[in-house]
């Protein structure tokens, strides 16, 4: 096989494409010949080692991937030879062939296309999780996607959407932002030197019941303020780079509650629940509720350069790359 590796941390110019000896199969695992395999900011920052996760070098990075079982181990019933699948993992993802436990394996959507589907469970259950599960977001609810322009957020918009919810998208790109309506926004506001609590008001919005913040910074602060009685804010990062010391006082005034949701460990510790988010997304997917958005496909061995894209915030819609 094929294996895309970082022997150091650093920036996505240090991987290199080598060609190495596949991985014995446990008896609870499958191997997969691997067609998609998503691009993330996470993989990103574990190739620098400052993500959550820091794998000793060497390593290859990747969350998840999509492709067709070739392999099962002597105690795997769930799946047969032949399968297609998509799999999420801590790391390791950027190979031609890669073996994971049955537990983070999970049938293909039905309908979606094989490539395409190795962009899919981390944007997608991520979000869900914090909108469904987390959020437990109501239909006519007031959701505001914080960090709407990148790839979480997007999916937010259409499963937010999905649920009934009036969504305020919330970016700092104006292009991207009309992406954002594309997707289903009611309304968009750009963060960039405004005060959010300000903005919500010229459109007539004092209060809001849901927060789904990708960001943090002083935007989560103005967010915070604005919620309202027995409002939630879920915290799924801080892609400001500032990390919000929220005011618990405003929690207790309104009856609100802050969570945060680190999906790629949820994803390790209950499989079970990934396994139903999964499902449930998937027909929403049938049900044309839906609909990834695939920005660039490069091959495994151009993995710097769709790194580097993804870093230079290019993008609209997913990176994959394809074995």
């Amino acid at each position: 096989m094929f294996n895309v590796i970082a022997k150091k941390y650093g920036d996505p110019d240090i991987l290199i494409y080598e060609k190495s000896a596949s991985h014995k199969i446990a008896s609870d695992s499958v191997r997969i010949n691997v067609k998609g395999i998503g691009v993330n900011f996470a993989d990103i920052l574990i190739i620098k080692g400052k993500y959550q996760e820091r794998p000793r070098p060497p390593f290859s990075p990747g969350l998840e991937v999509s492709g067709i079982i070739s392999e099962i181990g002597s105690n795997v019933k769930k799946f047969k030879i032949g399968d297609s699948v998509v799999a999420i993992m801590k790391y390791g993802g950027y190979k031609t062939e890669v073996v994971v436990p049955q537990e983070n394996t999970y049938f293909l959507p039905q309908g979606m296309d094989l490539l395409e589907a190795g962009g899919f469970p981390v944007i997608y259950g991520t979000a869900f999780s914090a909108i469904v599960t987390k959020a437990r977001l109501k239909k006519n609810e007031k959701c505001v996607i914080l960090g709407a322009t990148g790839g979480v957020g997007m999916a937010a918009i259409e499963i937010a959407k999905a649920y009934g919810a009036n969504v305020i998208a919330c970016g700092g790109d104006d292009r991207k932002l009309s992406e954002c309506l594309k997707k289903g926004a009611d309304t968009v506001l750009n963060y960039n030197n405004n005060i959010l609590r300000q903005e919500l008001k010229k459109i007539g919005v004092s209060e809001v019941d849901v927060v789904i913040d990708m960001v943090g910074g002083q935007s989560s602060l103005d967010l915070v303020k604005s919620l309202k009685w027995d409002g939630r804010i879920i915290i799924v990062g801080f892609t400001s780079g500032k990390i919000p010391e929220i005011p618990a006082n405003r929690l207790l005034l309104k009856n609100a509650r802050a969570e945060g949701l680190y999906w790629g460990e949820l994803a390790y510790r209950k499989p079970e629940e990934i396994e139903k988010d999964l499902k449930v997304l998937g027909q929403l997917f049938k049900d044309n509720k839906l609909n990834p958005c695939i920005n660039k496909i490069f091959d495994l061995q151009d993995a710097p350069q769709a790194l580097k894209e993804l870093s230079d915030r290019k993008n609209i819609g997913k990176i994959i790359l394809k074995c």
